[in-house]
């Protein structure tokens, strides 16, 4: 009879504890159905409360290709239109296309502003292989122009091929930063005030050279150290000028010399 009891108790704790999971699991269900009802009300109330309705539309960033005027014409959405219910990502399409835009982001300011803020690339280069390109401090080619009418009143970047462009892109981006890095250095000099920069070209066996705008004479900074040999630069053309010395080339990769072409 002992034995027969202790099986009894065995069965009951486990209906015990069964009925105690059941009760648990319908506590939890129930809480969720709860929490599923708040928030449908909660994105009803959003969706339909004049509280939320747009008042205004903020166009940052400080976009040059594209006005304010223009961004409102495209998104189409006029004021009173609910915030919560608008679709961002399809505001995001609707102003893509510009080859200047490097990125765009819509969100909502609540509790009545919807926000654009459009970043573009900033032309540095104007890169020329057998065709034109826009490129911006990063080595990045954001724009074929040649079959179109922008401006090509731009510094030339020379020496890379279309070939290049597809076979080895990290290396021409490479490149095309490293010769921003130089025409940086370089429009820091007052000798750059006078005499401007037309062009810069690469090879790939004498690096960088430079050609001056409003001087007939090309300057070679080879691979790197731009800043070290412009300050020997500087010293060298005050001197070249004030002599009236002419010269068709300055070459500044030897360590301790410039040596020059007449």
């Amino acid at each position: 009879m002992k034995r027969k009891k202790g099986i009894f108790r065995k069965k009951n704790i486990k209906r015990q504890d069964r009925k105690r999971r059941y009760r648990l699991w319908g506590r939890a269900a129930l809480v969720l159905v709860i929490l599923g009802m708040m928030a449908g009300g909660a994105r009803f109330a959003l969706k339909n409360l004049d509280l939320f309705s747009l008042q205004k539309i903020l166009v940052t960033g400080d976009p040059k290709t594209i006005s304010e005027t223009q961004v409102l014409q495209r998104i189409q959405i006029p004021l009173g239109t609910n915030l919560y219910s608008l679709d961002l990502p399809k505001i995001r399409n609707q102003l893509k296309g510009n080859e200047f835009f490097k990125k765009i982001s819509v969100h909502r300011r609540w509790p009545h502003t919807l926000v654009v803020h459009i970043e573009e690339y900033q032309t540095e280069f104007l890169l020329y292989t057998t065709r034109y390109y826009y490129v911006d401090r990063s080595g990045v080619i954001f724009k074929d122009i040649t079959d179109s009418q922008d401006s090509r009143d731009w510094v030339i970047f020379t020496g890379i091929t279309e070939d290049e462009l597809l076979s080895r892109p990290n290396k021409v981006k490479k490149t095309l930063q490293s010769g921003f890095r130089l025409k940086e250095a370089y429009l820091k000099t007052k000798f750059a005030e006078a005499f401007g920069v037309s062009e810069i070209h690469y090879d790939k066996n004498i690096g960088f050279t430079l050609y001056p705008e409003k001087q007939k004479y090309s300057i070679k900074f080879g691979y790197q150290d731009f800043g070290e040999k412009i300050e020997k630069l500087s010293q060298v053309l005050e001197k070249l000028h004030q002599n009236k010395v002419k010269f068709s080339s300055i070459d500044l990769n030897y360590p301790g010399k410039v040596l020059m072409t007449l």
